[in-house]
């Protein structure tokens, strides 16, 4: 072989380590994309309940449910039974959606609370 001319062997073999070298990545791109969207679906999932019950609370079926159940409980929360505007109250799941996704928007699972109660309660049921 002259100087200055490619070893069209090494060049080849080169090649080939290249191209197995972007193989091997490109599988575990598609591994951790599979891994990627499964753990998507599992969050879309999870989260779905919450964000289907915020629609409808901020709908006027919600609101009008809202007022009806405020006036049902006195205008009074329904956990320490102090009084409460409407405006700033808050619904609150009995059982909560993270535990009772399928009770999202089961209105026999709801109550009007204050903001205290509703969030110092958290997901307990």
């Amino acid at each position: 072989m002259t100087e200055g001319t490619p070893n069209t062997l090494a060049i080849a073999s080169s090649f080939k380590t290249l191209v197995q070298g972007l193989f091997q990545i490109s599988n575990q791109v598609d591994h951790n994309l599979a891994i990627f969207r499964q753990d998507a679906a599992i969050i879309r999932d999870y989260y779905e309940p919450r964000a289907e019950f915020e629609r409808w609370r901020d709908s006027a079926d919600g609101k009008a449910w809202k007022k009806r159940q405020h006036q049902r409980q006195d205008r009074c929360c329904a956990i320490c039974q102090g009084s409460i505007p409407c405006r700033g109250s808050h619904i609150d799941h009995i059982k909560s959606i993270s535990q009772y996704p399928e009770l999202n928007l089961d209105t026999n699972n709801m109550q009007v609370t204050c903001p205290i109660c509703n969030t110092s309660k958290g997901n307990q049921c």
